[in-house]
């Protein structure tokens, strides 16, 4: 018997609910500095502010898994969009009051953006298995998770900007705040598995240490952080500092910049929905090492040649399409490789990893163009990227990027804790990315 809509509608809610929160996480992080200018002219202060939400996002990753796992992926993300909920609203009420010191803003960002990670996590450690339940292909849950994604955080920022302009940034707060209160309502609605899928009597620090082993013992999983580890930093180097600066030295100025990303962005979107349309009946590894070799060095050496904006939209667009197509790959091979009661964890591991050379992006891009000028940063980012290519055209290691692990693999049991759901007991019914390019 084929799956009901009854059954697909779990998938739905979460995907909505990941949306909805992600789109209030991209309102914070524009949002929160425009308010402390808002309120204090400070750029040095609004420069702090702007860190203390970003800096918990890897401690998050990192140590966060393990209480996802045993608390329950739905407990989890009611409880991380309650508290992101809380923390952001706090800012407009305590101002509202006159209560609300700087140190105090520092403490509510700083903490509302703890909790981000563990709650995404959660989120994802979830769609495996409501994937199975509505008989859809994995390979389309993960498209459908990365377009949500990123249509999230495109919509974010500038939805964020406009309401700033509308009503102000007091106000886009209060906003801001009920986008997680919305997130939460969904997930408290929606009839999915919440139950701990930890059912180890493992300590804290044992129970972090398997995810992290699950993790450096697959050699698949392994190559994916250290890839995404470096090729985060090019990509972060590229969009933050090498635009820019193309932008205003080659092109029309800020503008340009904009334009150049927003049509990444745009193709990137249309990427991964072709994949789940149709590509993912493709073999994964091909499409990947395509997808892949497509992305990074044509783009440079594009820009190097200065050919023109009309040449560099067309290029941006096709590298940010074959960019669209990676993440969900990726995604997939997570899912299938990680088992249920490790999941969230060593999804954290992984992207702990990608994410861990991130903030020396813009440092060794800026450092790169001051000592070698933009074209020959363009060279070697060039040649950076054809050398990560290489890696993933030439070990053996890749071509398993479409195979579940062994049992070999899992530190602890790779035998499935149980699935408990709130309709398991009447029916039998039973990520790490490459950023925005």
């Amino acid at each position: 018997m084929a799956p009901t809509n009854k059954a697909r509608a779990p998938l739905a809610v979460v995907l909505s609910a990941h949306g909805i929160s992600l789109t209030g996480n991209a309102m914070t992080y524009l949002a929160v500095p425009w308010f402390v200018l808002d309120t204090t002219g400070d750029p040095t202060l609004t420069g702090i502010a702007a860190a203390a939400s970003f800096l918990p996002i890897i401690l998050s990753m990192a140590f966060g898994g393990v209480l996802v796992d045993r608390i329950g992926h739905r407990t989890a993300s009611v409880l991380a969009d309650g508290v992101s909920a809380v923390m952001i609203g706090l800012i407009p009420l305590l101002h509202v009051l006159d209560a609300l010191s700087f140190p105090l803003l520092l403490i509510l960002v700083f903490l509302g953006a703890l909790f981000d990670a563990p709650g995404n996590a959660a989120k994802h450690a979830l769609i495996p298995t409501l994937a199975d339940r509505a008989g859809i292909r994995i390979e389309r849950a993960a498209s459908a998770l990365d377009v949500v994604e990123r249509c999230a955080r495109m919509v974010g920022a500038p939805l964020a900007g406009g309401l700033i302009a509308l009503v102000g940034p007091v106000n886009v707060l209060i906003i801001d705040a009920a986008t997680f209160v919305v997130s939460a309502l969904l997930m408290l609605t929606a009839r999915v598995v919440h139950q701990s899928t930890d059912t180890s009597r493992t300590s804290y620090v044992q129970g972090l240490r398997a995810g992290f082993t699950f993790l450096w013992r697959d050699p698949l999983l392994r190559s994916i952080a250290l890839l995404l580890a470096f090729t985060n930093l090019l990509d972060v180097a590229y969009s933050a500092v090498i635009i820019p600066v193309y932008a205003d030295r080659v092109l029309s100025g800020a503008a340009s910049a904009g334009l150049l990303l927003g049509t990444a962005a745009t193709a990137a979107v249309v990427g991964g929905i072709t994949f789940g349309a149709v590509l993912h009946r493709m073999p994964r590894w091909p499409v990947f090492v395509i997808a892949f070799t497509l992305i990074g060095l044509p783009r440079c050496i594009a820009f190097a040649l200065e050919p023109g904006m009309a040449l560099l939209l067309l290029v941006v667009a096709a590298t940010g399409f074959c960019a669209g197509m990676m993440n969900p790959i990726l995604s997939v091979a997570q899912f299938t490789r990680i088992p249920e009661q490790l999941r969230a964890r060593t999804l954290g591991a992984v992207s702990t990893g990608a994410y861990a050379l991130v903030a020396v992006g813009p440092v060794i891009g800026g450092g790169l163009i001051a000592a070698a000028g933009l074209d020959r940063t363009l060279i070697i980012l060039a040649i950076a990227y054809a050398v990560a290519a290489s890696s993933v055209i030439f070990f053996p290691v890749w071509r398993g990027i479409g195979e579940p692990a062994g049992p070999e693999n899992d530190p602890e049991s790779t035998t499935p804790a149980p699935v408990h759901s709130d309709e398991a007991a009447g029916s039998g019914e039973s990520r790490a990315t490459i950023g925005d390019r």
